[in-house]
């Protein structure tokens, strides 16, 4: 992969901040010093091209968001339906149910973007 700067800028953005994500507004604003709205769009879209971000649909925000893809394919998604939080799950448990539905009911899970809805922590308290 051709590395450039500003793609490195974008890309440490995510690693080093792996549960969070970002709607593309939000880079606009937040990067609009070190590059322009085109080229964030263009290397978010090389980004998750080669499957280093993933992009999913905020229903809440109806809009797309990004975030870091840690091995996404080999773990399920939680999906808070409160703040619209995403989580990797990377669990004994959840591979346990992954491998009994294929096993089981012949179904493959695409875990990469598999998304189970509920309340995160935070927003179970409210």
């Amino acid at each position: 992969m051709y590395e450039t700067n500003k793609k490195r800028l974008l890309y440490s953005l995510f690693e080093n901040n792996k549960d969070e994500t970002y709607l593309a507004t939000d880079l606009v604003d937040n990067l609009s010093d070190d590059m322009n709205k085109a080229t964030i769009y263009r290397q978010l879209k090389k980004l998750e091209e080669k499957n280093l971000i993933r992009k999913t649909f905020n229903e809440k925000k109806n809009s797309y968001e990004y975030q870091y893809a840690q091995k996404c394919s080999e773990h399920l998604h939680l999906k808070c339906a409160g703040c619209g939080k995403n989580i990797h799950l990377s669990c004994s448990e959840a591979n346990s149910f992954v491998k009994h539905i294929m096993d089981n009911h012949g179904f493959i899970i695409n875990q990469y973007s598999s998304s189970i809805l509920g309340l995160c922590k935070e927003c179970n308290k409210q």
